[in-house]
């Protein structure tokens, strides 16, 4: 809970000066407020209030691999391609190569297709070379070698026309487990993932406001083909 700034009179013997008002709270505390705002909101589903805590966590405590990773993590479950590849990228580049953030972040990103960068940040000395190897960016995997594929359908209404949902094609194989595409659609409307790496996923869409899973059904995308998915 954050500390709020109470500004006491105490009469001094000499004097009886007014004591001064603390300054505000350390910037420490108030990242880690915003910081727990942020899981908070994740952990319910809204990824958009999410990412606006970690971003303001980030915007206090810019070095701080935690925050960014969380922030990427938030964005990749939004329409936010680009901001999640720069925020990954950021985590690979500066956290330590055998953290759970930084093997997160560089699978994420060789699944997505966005090769991972080494390490630029690697400290000076013997063990710099080290270092650099073991952050060296994996292959390639063959699937996106193959011409990407797409996924389209409608989503039913259910009496709910409008109603905003999340929907995310979630990788289902060892290659792309870590991969999830994230697209906003709605109960009744169209929708369709473009330029997606041939493959096994899953299909999901959960109600963006409650998030209740409302489909979860298997799909094979293959090379340079059209899949039609309906969600009834």
């Amino acid at each position: 809970m954050r500390r709020l700034a109470v500004v006491l009179s105490v009469a001094l013997l000499l004097g009886c000066q007014q004591s001064p008002a603390p300054g505000p709270a350390p910037v420490g505390s108030l990242t880690v407020r915003l910081k727990a705002e942020g899981d908070a909101l994740a952990g319910r589903g809204d990824y958009e209030r999410a990412a606006l805590k970690y971003q303001q966590a980030a915007n206090q405590e810019p070095d701080d691999v935690s925050i960014r990773f969380a922030l990427g993590s938030a964005l990749s479950h939004l329409n936010r391609r680009e901001e999640t590849v720069e925020q990954f990228r950021f985590v690979v580049a500066r956290g330590k190569p055998d953290s759970t953030e930084v093997q997160a972040a560089r699978r994420w990103l060789v699944a997505a297709g966005e090769a991972a960068e080494a390490v630029t940040f690697a400290p000076s000395g013997p063990s710099a070379e080290t270092a650099a190897t073991a952050s060296a960016p994996p292959p390639r995997p063959p699937a996106f070698n193959l011409p990407p594929g797409k996924v389209r359908g409608k989503i039913e209404a259910r009496g709910r026309e409008g109603r905003e949902v999340n929907l995310a094609l979630i990788g289902d194989e060892q290659w792309n487990t870590d991969l999830a595409i994230p697209l906003t659609g709605k109960l009744g409307q169209a929708f369709q993932f473009d330029g997606v790496a041939p493959g096994n996923y899953r299909l999901t869409a959960e109600d963006r406001e409650t998030g209740e899973e409302l489909w979860d059904v298997p799909v094979t995308v293959t090379a340079g083909k059209e899949i039609v998915v309906d969600l009834k």
